[in-house]
């Protein structure tokens, strides 16, 4: 049985045994979509699931080391990541925020909670950003699957916002 992504790596293919008669082939499925999400929130590759997609801690690879899944498969494609950090790095401030005055209120101490808030502002951000790209990775995979064009080499090498060119 072959899988939606085949195409994508062609030789990949080649050179793959067939099981032997009166055994079942290995059976390929597409994960769903909390899985993939999973994936992403633990820094994996959205669709087979393998790990070191990052050559350092802020810069990821262009392709998954094991299935060759476009990680970034448009210029301008931080931006979702970027947004993915903000908004959890706001959420955080918020409740470190909510928690503080919870339970500091009356007295509430100013200076601290101002260091407090520019140290999760400074340093949320950037402890985040390899699990918000990777985060982003299994959004656009989500999305990109479910286009008619998935199975197509060229499609996966086409990015978006550059009319189609590589």
């Amino acid at each position: 049985m072959s899988s939606p992504w085949d195409d994508l790596e062609p030789s990949a293919m080649q050179g793959r045994a067939e099981p032997p008669p009166g055994h079942p082939a290995p059976e390929h499925r597409t994960p769903s979509g909390v899985t993939v999400f999973l994936r992403g929130a633990t820094k994996r590759c959205p669709r087979c699931g393998a790990p070191k997609l990052f050559k350092s801690w802020f810069k990821i690879r262009q392709r998954c080391p094991r299935c060759g899944l476009r990680l970034e498969r448009e210029e301008g494609g931080f931006l979702g990541a970027m947004t993915l950090n903000y908004l959890f790095t706001a959420v955080v401030w918020l409740v470190v925020l909510v928690v503080w005055l919870a339970m500091d209120l009356p007295d509430l101490h100013v200076p601290a909670l101002t260091i407090t808030s520019i140290a999760i502002a400074a340093l949320v951000p950037l402890l985040f950003w390899p699990f918000s790209k990777t985060i982003w990775a299994s959004v656009d995979f989500l999305i990109y699957r479910t286009s008619p064009d998935y199975g197509s080499r060229e499609a996966a090498d086409r990015s978006s916002g550059n009319g189609g060119r590589h």
